[in-house]
């Protein structure tokens, strides 16, 4: 009877603790029946090729989170997050450059995977339209002609086409001069409109540069403004234009600012080609004095240009480089282009010809006075200080031993008169020298042999 008992309390103990044994062991293993979710997740983006893109979203999942995968092979993007220490909750932030040359209109799939430290996949596709907006409207103004003259009295007629790719939104027409005003909305899916509309001009009251304004605005919010100034009454005919400021080689010394040139197929227009220091800003005048005609940008809106001593330095906003730059100051508008430059770089240049005191040059290479490179480092000009004669002529060369390959002379040669603004040089065999008589001084020579031109100032030592 004990043996009995004793056996039944052994098989019971045996029995427990193998209960306890199993029971211990499904504690250890995970019983998940969670997946990872994703929250605030986008479906669609809209983007175009060659732009950035950012989504963002949470994934949480109770058991913890063990890795992400970010896939979309035809972008090569193939990006996994592991985590040592699985959150619960994972706030997913990733950027992306959609190739250049994708395809517009085109829609694509990214994959976005989680999985939990049970071996739990969810997978997220996130649609990627290319068919964002990137292209701005057209805005043509066809009448009034930029440039043109009304008298008082006159009516001005208004002709602008107005255009896009997708949709306009909306379109805007200003001159404030004559008190004109139109905002319109366009109904959906218009891709054109053409405007036309009369404004008198007041018989009194209105004279000089007035400007019109229109704006074209698309769905996405892309604008292109464009104008037109007309000059009402007689316009006065302006002869000269000068440049002054940081990055003009007297810098702001109106009494040798750089004399600019008409543009000869419309004389409107004066053109001024330099090198352009960002941040050393330029104004134009119209005499070697800072009035009467002092034009710069309007302190109260730097698109404009006003004629006022009390006018704002002009800036170009692509970085240091040769500019060919037109002001019209009848519109009171400028344009600006950068310039390719493509001259091989040269590491010395001497001045050439006779007269020049202290020196033996008499027209022979073997002498010709050696100039200095540019105290700002601009590769392309040269200066030097001389003294010159009472009868002093002058070109520059490249080299000492010969008259090749750099020999230049000027467009115009001859007895000049002292100080020489920016005046064209000519590069070849043959070219002109110029000629100074009873002139004797000392001067600065300053030339730049990518543009051709060369100014000659007096200083004071």
């Amino acid at each position: 009877m004990t043996s009995k008992i004793f056996s039944r309390i052994f098989i019971s103990t045996v029995l427990f603790s193998l209960l306890v044994f199993t029971s211990c062991k499904e504690d250890d293993e995970i019983n998940d029946s969670s997946i990872p979710v994703f929250s605030d997740f986008p479906t669609t983006i809209t983007t175009a090729p060659g732009l950035e893109f950012v989504f963002e979203g949470t994934i949480s999942d109770d058991s913890g989170i063990s890795n992400v995968n970010i896939n979309y092979d035809n972008w090569f993007v193939d990006k996994y997050i592991e985590f040592d220490n699985p959150p619960k909750e994972y706030k997913l932030k990733y950027k992306f450059l959609v190739p250049a040359d994708e395809l517009p209109d085109t829609s694509h799939s990214i994959k976005v995977s989680a999985t939990d430290v049970a071996g739990n996949t969810t997978t997220y596709d996130v649609a990627v339209n290319l068919d964002y907006d990137v292209i701005n409207p057209e805005v043509s103004i066809t009448s009034p002609i930029n440039g043109t003259s009304y008298l008082s009295g006159d009516t001005v007629e208004l002709i602008i086409d107005f255009s896009d790719d997708k949709a306009l939104d909306s379109i805007i027409v200003i001159s404030e001069v004559l008190g004109y005003e139109v905002k319109m909305k366009m109904p959906e899916n218009t891709t054109m409109y053409n405007l036309t509309s009369s404004i008198d001009i007041p018989a009194t009251g209105v004279e000089g540069a007035v400007q019109f304004e229109a704006i074209g605005i698309d769905k996405t919010g892309n604008r292109t403004t464009s104008f037109s100034t007309i000059i009402v009454g007689e316009k006065d005919i302006i002869y000269n234009m000068y440049a002054v400021g940081g990055s003009m080689w007297w810098e702001w010394d109106q009494t040798k600012a750089t004399q600019m040139w008409k543009n000869p197929e419309d004389e409107d227009w004066f053109v001024l080609e330099f090198y352009y220091w960002e941040g050393y800003d330029i104004k134009f005048l119209g005499q070697l004095d800072w009035g009467p005609n002092n034009w710069g940008t309007d302190p109260n809106d730097s698109s404009k240009i006003i004629n006022s001593e009390d006018s704002g330095t002009i800036g170009f906003p692509d970085g240091d480089g040769y500019y060919h730059v037109e002001f019209n100051p009848y519109t009171l508008t400028y344009k600006y282009e950068k310039m390719v430059v493509d001259d091989e770089v040269k590491e010395n240049m001497y001045l050439m010809g006779s007269g020049f005191v202290g020196s033996d040059l008499d027209w022979n290479p073997a002498d010709a006075i050696p100039m200095d490179k540019d105290s700002l480092e601009n590769p392309y000009v040269f200066t030097a200080r001389v003294e010159l004669s009472d009868d002093t002529s002058l070109k520059f060369i490249g080299q000492t031993d010969g008259w090749g390959p750099f020999d230049c002379g000027f467009e115009v040669g001859g007895e000049t008169t002292l100080p020489v603004n920016f005046v064209k040089c000519k590069a070849g065999d043959g070219s002109s020298d110029l000629k100074f008589k009873s002139q004797a001084g000392k001067y600065l020579i300053t030339f730049d042999y990518f543009l051709l031109r060369a100014t000659i100032q007096p200083y004071n030592e």
